[in-house]
């Protein structure tokens, strides 16, 4: 069927919208179906399918099926998906960050360890020394006394002398 058409009318112009206000159109209109999409039963959509491609008179078959797939998309378009039931919990935090301060923990503890090591060789060697001193000065008390320089004895009851010949009556 051909439309006659008015000689005298002009096409409208549109005005040019900026992009924000076609955004904002946009999603009144998917608001709009949203809130008027509803369940469609198997049945209901074959029935539906099906007048459309007698509408469409397709000439072959492959043309039917193509205009079958386009309105069953257009019917599964307008079919309301259930909500999810899982909240979704922004990704921030988590294990990831805690890593560079373990890291720096453990870098710690290996100074520390480092540290104590340091410390303890230190002690070792001042304990060293001491022994060193200790045994010197024993070794030298006890060349003296072998040399028999400096034995002391100490003062006998009997008498506070040192009787280097025998005793005699």
């Amino acid at each position: 069927m051909k439309m006659a058409r008015k000689k005298n009318v002009k096409p409208k112009k549109r005005a040019t919208i900026d992009k924000q206000q076609q955004r904002s159109q946009r999603q009144k209109k998917n608001q709009s179906k949203s809130s008027t999409k509803r369940k469609v039963s198997f049945s209901n959509a074959i029935k539906r399918i099906g007048k459309h491609v007698v509408a469409q008179k397709p000439t072959t078959f492959g043309e039917a099926v193509l205009v079958a797939l386009r309105e069953a998309q257009n019917l599964k378009k307008g079919v309301r998906k259930p909500p999810n039931r899982i909240v979704k919990i922004p990704k921030k935090g988590g294990v990831l960050p805690l890593i560079p301060i373990f890291a720096g923990l453990s870098a710690l503890g290996a100074l520390s360890g480092g540290a104590a090591g340091i410390a303890k060789a230190v002690s070792d060697a001042n304990s060293a020394k001491q022994q060193l001193q200790e045994s010197q000065r024993h070794n030298k008390m006890m060349e003296a006394v072998a040399l028999g320089k400096g034995m002391f004895l100490r003062p006998c009851k009997t008498g506070m002398r040192l009787f280097l010949q025998p005793y005699t009556n």
